[in-house]
């Protein structure tokens, strides 16, 4: 696997910004990047599906989008910059990376994460509040491994990143599934699908927590209750047969439950699990039964409805870790 440090990392962005280039994609709590470590890049990222193995330093690296910036380091909480030398700006989100982070699979989640905050990739992100969110939390993405997880959070107590840095979810680079050039163009399942919108979706639960919150009582939980076949604050010993919705992890709360929920309604709703796309739906059948756009707005009418029917700018779009945004 590619190992990074900082420098070389920034070096071969400059010298490919020179040369141009081909466009063909824990928990607990946004700093715009500084003049002397931001280094903007304004070309497309292309990243073929190598694979680990097959990377390169400047193998499968391209360039960071507009509105993504490689920063040398965390601009104002210097308790990241000992566990992580990977920085990029994706609106105020930041994704981090340890030096033993691939390249390709570092700017893919970058790419993935500017996606989902901006689906229709017109440069603007698409609800301000849920990226105000994300940013006055300041909520990170790392691509790690499990294995420097725990001494993260060790080594940052008593620092200003312990009760002010939001980390949701992870990407741990030497575990996870990773489509490179998206799912159609892969075969392959992208687990960024997943970690990167649990990421997102605390900017969804806090932006409108009436609808879309990951407490009992939103409209969100309201449907998961239906989708569940009851109202289960712990995991039940069986679902009800007309379930679709029957996630059986012990340790997850009623509020995990929710965000579960939340992640594959939009994958369904995005297309994500049709057949034609991949085999997604069918590996999941124990936990999830709804497989299509069309069978949520038919089995699933009010959380179809909180997608689709209520102004919202959700994503409609499958994110390919490759984000273009128009001129």
């Amino acid at each position: 696997m590619q190992r990074f440090a900082v420098g070389v990392f920034e070096t071969v962005l400059a010298a490919l910004i020179v040369v141009g280039c081909a466009s063909d994609n824990g928990p607990s709590p946004q700093p715009e990047a500084t003049t002397e470590t931001e280094a903007t890049v304004t070309e497309p990222l292309v990243v073929p599906d190598l694979g680990p193995a097959a990377l390169s330093p400047a193998e499968g690296l391209e360039t960071s989008p507009p509105f993504l910036n490689v920063v040398a380091k965390h601009p104002e909480f210097d308790c990241l910059n000992t566990t992580f030398s990977m920085f990029i700006d994706v609106f105020g989100v930041y994704v981090v990376g340890t030096p033993g982070a691939p390249d390709a699979y570092f700017l893919h989640t970058a790419n993935v994460l500017a996606q989902y905050l901006d689906n229709d990739e017109d440069g603007i992100p698409d609800d301000p509040e849920v990226l105000k969110v994300l940013t006055e939390g300041n909520y990170v993405v790392p691509v790690w491994t499990e294995d420097e997880r725990e001494p993260f959070w060790e080594g940052i107590r008593g620092t200003p990143c312990e009760d002010n840095i939001s980390m949701r979810a992870s990407m741990y680079y030497d575990e996870d599934e990773w489509a490179l050039g998206g799912l159609q163009a892969t075969g392959s399942w992208d687990t960024n699908l997943e970690e990167v919108w649990h990421v997102v979706s605390a900017g969804w639960y806090e932006a409108y927590p009436e609808l879309f919150g990951d407490e009992p009582g939103s409209q969100l939980s309201k449907a998961m209750d239906i989708a569940r076949g009851g109202n289960f604050q712990r995991i039940p010993d069986s679902y009800p047969e007309a379930s679709w919705y029957s996630y059986d992890d012990e340790t997850c709360s009623y509020r995990c439950q929710i965000g579960e929920y939340f992640y594959w309604l939009l994958m369904t709703n995005i297309g994500a699990l049709d057949s034609s796309i991949s085999d997604k739906c069918q590996d999941v059948a124990i936990e999830w039964r709804v497989c299509t756009k069309a069978q949520l707005e038919e089995v699933d009418e009010l959380a179809y409805e909180l997608f689709n029917q209520n102004g919202f700018n959700f994503p409609t779009r499958i994110p390919t870790g490759t984000y273009l945004p128009k001129d």
